[in-house]
This record gives C-alpha cells, sequence and structure tokens, in this order.
C-alpha cells in the first residue's frame, strides 16, 4: 500500500497517542495528571483496519477526524470520517464514506478553512500515488479533485490554513518534501481555487530520502514543515523548514543513532512550538516529544501600516482625507489596544480594538482640514502599550508629511495673490501629480488644474495667514 521504505510502520498508534498529545495542550497543566483517570475511547468499530487519523475543529466547534479504513475482503483502502458534536444527543455522527474510488486512498489530512472543511489525501487511482482533496462547504462535498498534476509519485500529504487565508499542502514526492500554496475565492456557490506558489522542492533531491511531512503555521505567521530524513544511509531524524516571509531557514530536530520518524507538529497556545515523532530507540517502536520554549514576548503590538487616501503631499483647506492604520498583534494572546492616529501631535481620531494574537485589523480614520491651521504634518498611528509589552518602539508609526494650504494660495507664501492665479494660467490643464510644490494650483483638490479652481482663487483673494 505505501511506496517501499524500511519504515513501514502502522499509523493508528501514532495516530491516536498525537491526538491525546494536541488535546492534552487546551487543557492546563494542572490537571495533566487527570489523563490517568480518563478511559481510552475506542471510536471505530467493525471488520475493518483503521489508520492514519487526522483531526481538526470546525468554526462552529464541531470537531472532524479522518482516516483511511480496510473493510475485511476489500482489496482498497477508503477514506472515512467522524463529526462530533457535544451538543446532539447521539454526540459522535455515524461512519461516513468520503472516497469510492476502487483504488487506494489513503494518508488523509484535514483542515478548516473559514467555514470550509478541505481533505486531502493519497490515491493511486491513476497509476501511481498523487494527491487529492475534497472540500465541504457546510451542505455538500465538491468532487474528488486531483490536485497535483505531476506525473511521478505524491503521497502523505498534509494541510493547513494560514492566517490570510491562503491553503498550505506539503507532501512526499518521491523522496523529496514539496509544498504549494492556494488560494480560494468564493464567488456566490462556486469555490475558486487559484495556485498562488507552484510546486516547490524544500529539500536536497538526490542527496536525502525525506518523507512524512508535517505542515502548521505559528501565531507570528511563520510557516513550519517538519518531516524525516535519512541522509548518507545512516540512522533517520527529524527535521524543519520554517518560512518567515522572505525565505526558508532548517533546523535539524533531532540528533539519534536510531532512526526517527513520521513527526507531527503544532504550537501551543503558550507560544511553545511542539513536535513528536515515532522512533527505535531503545529497540521498540515508541512515541517522543520535545518543545521549543514559548516565546518571551507574549505581548506584542505594533502598528505595521499607516497610508493615506487621496495619496499627495499637497491639501488646501476643506479636503478630507482617509488615513488607513493596521495594527497587528505579535504577541500569544487576544490584546484590547486604543490606536490614536495623528497630525503632528494633534490627535485625528481614536479607537479601541480586540486584536486576536498574531491578527491584523485595518482602521479607518477621517481628517477633514476645514479648519486645520496651514502648514506642515507628519502623519502617524500609535498604538496603545499593553500590559507586559516590552517590545514598544514599533508602537508608533510615522508615515509621510502633507501639506496644508489656504485655497488659491499656490506658491504657499502664506497669501492668496495675483501671483497665484499667473501660477493656475501656467499649469492649466496638468494633473496633480504633474505640479511642483512651488506652483500648486489645484485648488478645488480634484486632481486637476481647470476652470472649477477659478472661482476658488477669486473667493479667496486676498486671504493670507501668518
Amino acid at each position: 500500500m505505501y511506496p517501499n521504505r524500511k519504515r513501514k510502520l502502522t499509523r493508528i498508534t501514532l495516530g491516536f497517542t498525537l491526538f491525546l498529545i494536541i488535546f492534552d495542550l487546551f487543557i492546563p497543566f494542572s490537571y495533566a495528571t487527570e489523563w490517568f483517570s480518563i478511559p481510552d475511547t475506542r471510536l471505530t468499530w467493525g471488520n475493518t483496519i483503521d489508520y492514519a487519523p487526522s483531526i481538526t475543529q470546525a468554526q462552529d466547534g464541531r470537531i472532524w477526524i479522518v482516516w483511511h479504513s480496510f473493510e475485511i475482503g476489500v482489496t482498497n483502502p477508503d477514506i472515512y470520517y467522524k463529526i462530533y458534536n457535544e451538543s446532539s444527543t447521539f454526540q459522535w455522527s455515524s461512519h461516513n464514506k468520503l472516497t469510492t474510488n476502487l483504488s487506494n486512498d489513503i494518508t488523509p489530512s484535514i483542515t478548516t478553512a473559514g467555514n470550509d472543511i478541505w481533505v486531502v489525501w493519497s490515491s493511486n487511482r491513476d497509476g501511481n500515488y498523487e494527491i487529492y482533496y475534497k472540500i465541504y462547504n457546510g451542505l455538500s462535498w465538491t468532487p474528488d479533485t486531483r490536485l497535483i498534476t505531476n506525473p511521478n509519485s505524491d503521497w502523505d500529504p498534509s494541510i493547513t490554513q494560514a492566517q490570510d487565508g491562503k491553503i498550505w499542502v506539503a507532501w512526499t514526492r518521491d523522496d523529496d518534501i514539496y509544498y504549494k500554496v492556494l488560494q480560494a475565492t468564493r464567488i456566490g456557490e462556486d469555490l475558486q481555487i487559484d495556485e498562488v506558489v507552484p510546486d516547490t522542492n524544500i529539500t536536497k533531491p538526490d542527496e536525502t530520502i525525506d518523507w512524512h511531512p508535517s505542515i502548521m503555521q505559528t501565531q507570528n505567521n511563520e510557516t513550519r514543515i517538519v518531516w524525516d530524513s535519512l541522509i548518507l544511509e545512516r540512522d533517520v531524524d527529524i527535521y524543519c523548514k520554517i518560512y518567515s516571509g522572505s525565505f526558508w531557514s532548517e533546523e535539524r530536530i533531532t540528533y539519534n543513532n536510531k532512526d526517527d520518524v513520521m513527526p507531527a507538529i503544532m504550537q501551543a497556545s503558550d507560544g511553545a512550538i511542539w513536535i513528536t515523532w515515532t522512533s527505535d530507540r531503545v529497540d521498540n517502536w515508541d512515541i517522543y516529544y520535545k518543545t521549543d520554549p514559548p516565546f518571551q514576548d507574549l505581548h506584542d503590538i505594533a502598528i505595521i501600516s499607516v497610508t493615506y487616501d487621496p495619496d499627495r503631499t499637497v491639501a488646501f483647506q476643506g479636503l478630507t482625507f482617509s488615513i488607513l492604520v493596521v495594527p497587528q498583534n505579535y504577541g500569544m494572546v487576544g490584546e484590547n489596544v486604543e490606536v490614536t492616529s495623528y497630525a503632528n501631535s494633534t490627535p485625528i481620531g481614536s479607537q479601541m480594538v480586540h486584536i486576536s494574537a498574531g491578527q491584523l485589523k485595518s482602521i479607518n480614520f477621517l481628517w477633514d482640514t476645514t479648519t486645520v491651521n496651514p502648514g506642515n504634518y507628519v502623519i502617524s498611528a500609535e498604538a496603545s502599550i499593553v500590559l507586559g509589552e516590552n517590545d514598544t518602539a514599533d508602537n508608533t508609526l510615522f508615515n509621510g508629511m502633507i501639506q496644508v494650504r489656504i485655497p488659491g494660495d499656490a506658491d504657499f507664501n502664506g497669501i492668496v495673490e495675483l501671483t497665484d492665479f499667473v501660477l493656475w494660467v501656467n499649469n492649466f490643464g496638468k494633473t496633480a501629480e504633474e505640479l511642483s510644490l512651488n506652483a500648486y494650483a489645484d485648488f478645488d483638490n480634484n486632481g486637476l488644474v481647470e476652470l472649477s479652481d477659478f472661482p476658488v482663487w477669486v473667493n479667496n483673494i486676498g486671504r493670507e495667514y501668518g
């Protein structure tokens, strides 16, 4: 059933152990000893051989588990799933058969993507193993769809959704680890799937044998992929690739003279990275794990963007700017943050927002310059310092200067006079982008020097500031 390699391991022990470890991370550590008093619960029955479970929680709170199953007397495995609904009279649904193809459908991986449920798996229905997927939209499943079109063998996928909504899939191709990124856009009742990043190899072709990827995204937007790697016929170890948004870095996770295989990775609510795997280091296959200590900065808010519309450096009194401020929570817990935008030291407006860990917010402020004194104004934004925050340097961000003028003062000398009329004539027909700062004759702020600017000059002639 699996591609040949010396490590043909049964996955059910690993899968359910992972379920217990991952579930335990959401229970306070002071209650960890209660696991000894909680009985193991059997999920599947009947004349079947059930392997390779994967688990997720949907936005409605229900728990989904998928696995592949051999029915006794049937030569090919299929993908099945069950749903746990705590509020239902019968909390677990019946077995649901997800695939019915006569080929081998194996090693599923499941994730929640907004209101949708995605399942990917390996299938040899086209001759060699390829990756397929199905999506559940709350009412029905899409047809089995081939995700990878490469003629080589693609198998053992892992799937996750990033914080920006994109879908990341990692898998094994021959003896290397590949990934791709998808963008799913719902248009009415249809879901459009676009490839953002094509099939990309992150390992070393022809140098290593790399299998069993597991993918996740951290709360600070790093994508991490772990896998097991056999290098130069020595023992198998666990490696991790980390994508920070611009490049991949690599870390070796295990150093042992035995085989460490089939890893899984996740991040706990305190920011710690947990990696677990199977190893034969004491002459028997057992489960091991290690954790990376949580980030020191549990509380960290930053302003990452300040932009304004219209995007111009000169404005005559009366123009209203839309100022877009984007704060992000780099910390590990949700925070209530007051965000204030400024023109120099004068507040334009403030809003109190809640930002979940790792998330960002877009906040819009309106700056009406009607009563603003002429002068140069630096636009900035500031996020309040939250309790326990150490890195406060990025709580404030400055972005550009806007020069506010009396309507009709093209040369910005503080008075509307005949020289401004001459500049209007000389620049007639030009766009705002084509004007120099000492001949800015778009008096009505509409982006073009035209006839409508003349009455603005007439109505303000003789007006001065200073």
